[in-house]
């Protein structure tokens, strides 16, 4: 039996690193979970522990923000605010916007 190899040059979502799944999907960057890894360390150097999250409403931004999620629970860093942009950042007009601002300013303290 030949089973093809799959090479992507631009496909990061950590679900592909998944080898039961995906036996034969390699890719040439790395996946999306360093990126997460960093954004973590960068508030644990900054001795941030209440923060807010914009994140884009797309499987990359849904699924960073999901682990990022997770893995700030256990350092003990609580999420203040979360708000989803959509997708098409041409659908959301100006009111949308001013009420994503409105509402990460009622938690002041929050990075």
């Amino acid at each position: 039996v030949i089973c093809p190899v799959q090479v992507s040059f631009f496909s990061t979502s950590p679900e592909l690193s998944n080898k039961q799944r995906f036996e034969y999907f390699t890719r040439t960057i790395p996946s999306d979970q360093h990126q997460v890894d960093a954004m973590i360390e960068i508030v644990r150097m900054l001795n941030w522990t209440y923060i807010s999250i914009i994140y884009e409403e797309s499987n990359y931004g849904i699924k960073a923000f999901e682990q990022l999620q997770d893995k700030l629970g256990h350092y003990n860093i609580c999420i203040a605010v979360k708000q989803k942009l959509t997708k098409d950042s041409g659908v959301g007009n100006v009111t949308t916007y001013d009420n994503i601002v409105l509402d990460l300013l009622t938690k002041s303290r929050a990075r």
